[in-house]
């Protein structure tokens, strides 16, 4: 039995030993398939298809820093900028880490210390009041005049908006929940094994109070409304409302390469943050559990931001 036992562990080492970068790739795309198949379509499919390309035959052990600055060479002659070469180094990373951790392991190798290249900095664009009446005043339906409203008065999300259903709106409150929850009576999809597959992950969502000329608006579209989505054209809900809103960004004469629509989130959040509010009160509006990214991201648009250090320096 011991002799057993020991040939069983060679085997598995010598298993091991062959493990290649694209055997734990193949792992880290299999779970980010299950658990977001629409962020997995949209970019990682794309990350996953790269370092498969350049190096998936490659063992892990010959997976070090020499190799990662070959890599990101490689990458940069490609014509790519130093954040997606992050991106696709940390994937490796990621995907190392989830096949140590496999049942069984892929490898018992210690995931690698290599220099990443710099992130990205935070988008700072948004635009202001004034440039959002304007492109109110540009958009020529009514769904999209609605839908610029409800991003900037919520702070939501473009895909929480138009995913947005009547049952979630309550006019006499006031309230709008974005949060997208699952119906307990559905009937949920399974993979092979007959396992309810697990939902996808969302980012964070929020119950916002809405008051004023908004609410009036939600109103009268509820009234009208021939769907159960508060965003719809023509009796049906929206996928999507960037060819409408581009162009009603064009006619505002906006930039449409730096105005999208999650950039009325962004001035929705900016705003706030100018005008002072505490932060603690900006994540949760946001629909943050904490305000280390809204500090990150927005913390130096706070009128207090820099208050101790110009006092200190109008005394010298």
């Amino acid at each position: 039995m011991k002799r057993r036992d020991e040939d069983a562990q060679k085997a598995a080492a010598g298993s091991m030993a062959s493990t290649t970068l694209r055997n734990i790739l193949d792992t880290w795309a299999d779970k980010r398939q299950r658990e977001n198949p629409g962020t997995w379509e949209k970019k990682r499919k794309y990350v996953y298809k790269t370092i498969y390309g350049k190096s998936g035959k490659l063992l892990l052990h010959a997976v070090d820093q020499k190799w990662a600055d070959w890599y990101e060479q490689e990458r940069y002659e490609d014509g790519v900028e130093e954040p997606t070469v992050r991106q696709e180094l940390s994937t490796v990373l990621s995907a190392w880490r989830l096949a140590r951790n496999a049942t069984p392991p892929l490898t018992n190798l210690p995931v690698p210390e290599i220099d990443l290249p710099p992130a990205s900095d935070p988008r700072e664009h948004f635009i202001s009041r004034a440039e959002a009446d304007q492109l109110i005043a540009a958009a020529k339906k009514d769904y999209l005049r609605l839908f610029i409203r409800l991003c900037l008065a919520t702070g939501g999300r473009h895909t929480a908006i138009l995913q947005l259903t009547w049952s979630r709106v309550d006019l006499e409150k006031g309230t709008i929940d974005l949060r997208n929850k699952p119906d307990r009576d559905a009937t949920f999809e399974r993979d092979e094994r007959g396992r309810r597959k697990r939902a996808a992950r969302q980012k964070p969502r929020a119950h916002v109070r809405v008051e004023g000329l908004i609410l009036d608006e939600l109103r009268a579209a509820r009234e009208r409304a021939a769907s159960q989505f508060v965003i719809e054209h023509s009796g049906n809900g929206l996928g999507s409302v960037h060819r409408g809103f581009k162009a009603a960004v064009i006619r505002a004469s906006l930039d449409p390469d730096k105005v999208t629509p999650h950039v009325l989130r962004h001035s929705a959040i900016t705003w706030l943050v100018q005008d002072g509010v505490e932060l603690y009160k900006v994540a949760g509006f946001a629909g943050h559990s904490s305000i280390r990214m809204i500090e990150q991201v927005y913390g130096h648009h706070d009128p207090a931001f820099q208050g101790p250090i110009s006092k200190s320096l109008a005394q010298s």
